[in-house]
């Protein structure tokens, strides 16, 4: 959809695609902190925000193509940069890390050490780093859409590792049957700057994302930014 303004208030409301697997930043419903974040932060500039989640990587296509203004939960890294439009704030920051089937741990400290062709579980569409991009087509990714089926993969022996984002990792365990001594948390992959990416195909890009940046800092100077984020989703 593209951004709607109502002639009589000059409101203005964006649609933003929002994925569907990743708690607690944004749940099946969409909801969790990047949520909270984004509708806050554009609240300061009077915008209202029609959210649609999806799956990751339909999340990305509909912002590519122009049908949704933009998608939040994006890695800013070369890759993404030449596709889609970013602000300077991003919403966040994330760390991943490597995950083993206890009893199979590999000594991965980054990329570059994982074996041509190693199975790993990832999420389709997900970015993982600059530096684990460039290392991607020596490995077998196998990519599915949410964390629980990276997890049943590990410990059915399926794939020698998988990379989840810690605080995920750690919220999907909590809040399913299995057992959190069965896997175990290798080095770190990355850290990165979580930010919502707007549709190249819209000419209004640029001004939401200044938009964007002005909120977070307005959420930041009074305060409302830890507030949101100290808020539990955890079960």
């Amino acid at each position: 959809m593209a951004a709607l303004f109502s002639a009589s208030s000059y409101a203005l409301t964006l649609t933003l695609a929002a994925e569907d697997a990743w708690p607690p930043f944004s749940d099946s419903q969409g909801n969790g902190y990047s949520r909270d974040l984004a509708v806050a932060a554009f609240a300061h500039s009077g915008v209202t925000l029609n959210i649609q989640a999806v799956p990751y990587a339909r999340a990305l296509n509909l912002t590519l193509a122009g049908k949704a203004d933009g998608c939040w939960d994006v890695t800013r890294q070369p890759s993404t940069e030449e596709q889609y439009i970013f602000g300077k704030q991003p919403l966040f920051t994330a760390s991943a890390s490597y995950y083993f089937k206890a009893g199979k741990e590999k000594n991965w400290r980054s990329p570059a050490d994982i074996p041509d062709g190693t199975q790993l579980a990832v999420i389709n569409g997900y970015e993982y780093g600059a530096e684990f991009e460039k290392h991607r087509h020596r490995l077998k990714l196998i990519e599915v859409s949410k964390q629980q089926q990276m997890i049943a993969m590990l410990l059915n022996e399926r794939v020698e590792g998988a990379i989840f984002f810690d605080r995920v990792f750690d919220y999907t365990m909590a809040n399913s049957h299995y057992d959190r001594s069965l896997i175990r948390r290798g080095e770190e992959n990355h850290t990165s700057d979580i930010y919502i990416a707007f549709s190249r195909a819209n000419a209004e890009s640029e001004k939401y994302a200044r938009m964007l940046d002005e909120g977070l800092i307005m959420l930041k100077s009074s305060g409302e930014y830890q507030r949101i984020m100290d808020a539990s989703y955890d079960r």
